[in-house]
């Protein structure tokens, strides 16, 4: 394929505690930060923060009192802006669920295009059924997870409406107010990350991954990777079935599948590879891969040996998974090679491999990314990971 074409349940019910309230939503918007502090740290400045005393934050949410106060009503002695305040107040924006420590719920149902909302009066418990024409609905998130040897922060927006006319009056609204809620969001998540310190992620590139010891000597190789808002587990499923023996390549199926669209959903049967197996570079069949190793759920190590330029060539195809929290995963890629004579070594490692590799490997992630969030997001609390398809 890209390089060379050579001869468990886990935690399956988890998920984000919005999905119970939003599940299907038509406009999805996520920042994440990965700070120092302990999740309990973490926690309690996030559930706590309030971005009122930013000046031009403050000024936003002003202009949605505006109406009120033409109108003479008095002005609104709380000028917090943050989850205390919804807490407090309790109407129109409303704490659906908290669990403490970890993550809280925000939910509204309104017709936010217009300046001074008019809110539904909706129960928590009524949210995600509300199906009354002409409202939109609205679920954020704030969660809180340990990474390494801190913690990962999680803001995430979902939006959809109740008709397809709301539905285009709340695109139109967020079309003009959008930019500038969205950087409320960035402004809150940079503010809370030189709070609590940013905690640097490993460098994908420099660190050294399962997989290179096969090619010790290798001096080309190319590392991607992506963050995948999908639980390791469902990212697997989809590594699994990778080759023109089952699902196809998730790439550029013209190039590396003979035109032949490759399967965009869960397969029963195509659950495993073990060390050993061949997998199908080419719909023919005529050349392979080489399954080196695999360790569920965390690595998978393809390559293999063949000729190229008429001279002996090795490759390694890594995939690594790892855990951002439960229900989101960073997948990284590296392509090893090695080649002799040197010239030829060269022509190979910097002529072919970046461009072409590169092209297909980056297509693939971006597949890869597309159906395991789709699948994520359409979850319901009765599918176990295995019936996605």
């Amino acid at each position: 394929m890209y390089l060379v074409g050579l001869h468990h349940n886990s935690n399956d019910l988890i998920m984000r505690l919005i999905q119970k309230y939003l599940p299907n939503p038509r406009h999805t918007e996520l920042h994440r930060i990965f700070v120092k502090t302990t999740p309990h740290k973490a926690w309690e400045t996030m559930r706590h923060l309030d971005m009122g005393g930013v000046p031009w934050v403050r000024l936003l949410f002003s202009i949605r009192t505006l109406p009120d106060r033409l109108k003479g009503k008095p002005k609104e002695d709380d000028r917090r802006i943050g989850l205390d305040q919804i807490a407090d107040n309790g109407k129109g924006f409303f704490i659906a669920e908290e669990i403490p420590g970890q993550e809280v719920v925000v939910v509204a149902v309104g017709k936010f295009w217009h300046l001074n909302i008019p809110f539904a009066d909706v129960a928590s418990d009524e949210f995600k059924d509300f199906s009354i024409p002409g409202y939109g609905k609205l679920a954020w998130s704030i969660l809180v997870e340990p990474f390494g040897e801190g913690s990962v922060i999680t803001l995430e927006l979902r939006t959809t409406a109740t008709d397809e006319a709301s539905w285009k009056k709340l695109n139109r609204y967020y079309s003009i107010i959008g930019v500038a809620s969205q950087l409320i969001r960035s402004t809150m998540m940079h503010h809370a990350e030189n709070l609590l310190g940013k905690l640097r992620r490993p460098d994908d590139e420099e660190r050294s991954l399962a997989g290179d010891e096969r090619l010790p000597d290798c001096k080309y190789q190319a590392t991607h990777a992506i963050d995948i808002e999908a639980p390791v587990s469902l990212v697997w499923r989809y590594l699994m079935q990778m080759g023109c023996d089952r699902a196809g390549w998730y790439s550029i199926d013209a190039l590396d599948n003979a035109g032949k669209p490759s399967i965009d959903h869960i397969v029963e049967g195509w659950e495993t590879r073990k060390a050993g197996d061949k997998i199908w570079a080419t719909p023919k069949g005529d050349t392979f891969f080489d399954v080196y190793e695999v360790e569920a759920e965390k690595l998978f190590i393809i390559g293999g040996k063949a000729e190229r330029l008429g001279e002996p060539f090795s490759s390694t195809w890594a995939f690594i998974l790892e855990p951002i929290g439960n229900d989101a995963t960073h997948l990284v890629t590296r392509a090893r090679m090695r080649s002799q004579p040197p010239f030829k070594e060269w022509i190979l490692g910097t002529l072919w491999m970046p461009p072409i590799h590169a092209l297909m490997q980056k297509s693939q992630l971006k597949h890869l990314k597309s159906m395991c969030e789709r699948d994520a997001q359409t979850r319901t609390e009765k599918i176990l990971m295995h019936e996605w398809a």
